[in-house]
């Protein structure tokens, strides 16, 4: 089996998540920070045949990106990682000594209230943290208007940065902290949840997370 650089992005931006990972066999790969505020699913081109639990992702990922096109073997206890007549082993990690969502798990998402991202608006946003050096995500329903902004509520004279989603309804005001705001940079729907968590949803591929909202957010 081949790894599709696709894959090895996706892969890449789940290890910022969580170092562990479980393969399971199908088609399906999920993720979860060790703090269990962040969940996420990909669905990708590749099939994986066994269960594999794996203590340090990016340690396989530097393996797997050592060269294009390496041929990987899922054996009993390892992986074969074979190049150019060269073979590395990768041997599995104890599932008990791993952080991962369980097999079956899925989140309902309500339709609370629902806004979509463009590619530009979620880099403008990754920016905006690293440049504001904020705490928090906002979004908030006030006035018959929903603002998406980047602040510090401690602060109001800390740097900011805010843009008009478009007109609300019901007063809301939820937010996330910076640090779970690990999603690629692309095109999404985003979703507001009266669980308190904000479901983004990829526009073109079969990618997902599930953030979870501060306690004290309102909705």
């Amino acid at each position: 089996m081949q790894i599709s650089n696709e894959t090895i992005a996706i892969l890449k931006n789940f290890s910022t998540i969580n170092s562990n990972i479980i393969f399971r066999p199908g088609n399906n790969i999920k993720t979860m920070s060790t703090a269990k505020n962040v969940f996420a699913s990909a669905t990708v081109a590749e099939t994986f045949p066994r269960e594999v639990a794996i203590y340090d992702l990016n340690s396989l990922l530097a393996l797997l990106t050592l060269n294009d096109k390496c041929e990987v073997e899922f054996h009993e206890e390892s992986l074969k990682i074979s190049k150019n007549g060269g073979d590395f082993e990768y041997f599995y990690s104890d599932p008990r000594l791993v952080t991962a969502p369980p097999a079956d798990k899925s989140i309902e998402v309500d339709n609370h209230f629902q806004f979509k991202l463009t590619a530009d608006d979620v880099q403008t946003m990754q920016k905006a943290i690293a440049i504001t050096a904020s705490p928090n995500i906002f979004v908030t329903s006030k006035l018959n208007q929903v603002t998406l902004s980047i602040h510090d509520k401690k602060n109001a004279k800390a740097n900011s940065y805010k843009k008009v989603i478009g007109p609300g309804f019901d007063d809301f005001n939820v937010f996330i902290g910076v640090d779970v705001f690990k999603i690629i940079p692309d095109a999404y729907t985003v979703t507001v949840s009266k669980k308190k968590f904000l479901h983004f949803k990829h526009e073109t591929k079969p990618i997902e997370y599930w953030l979870a909202c501060d306690p004290e957010s309102t909705v």
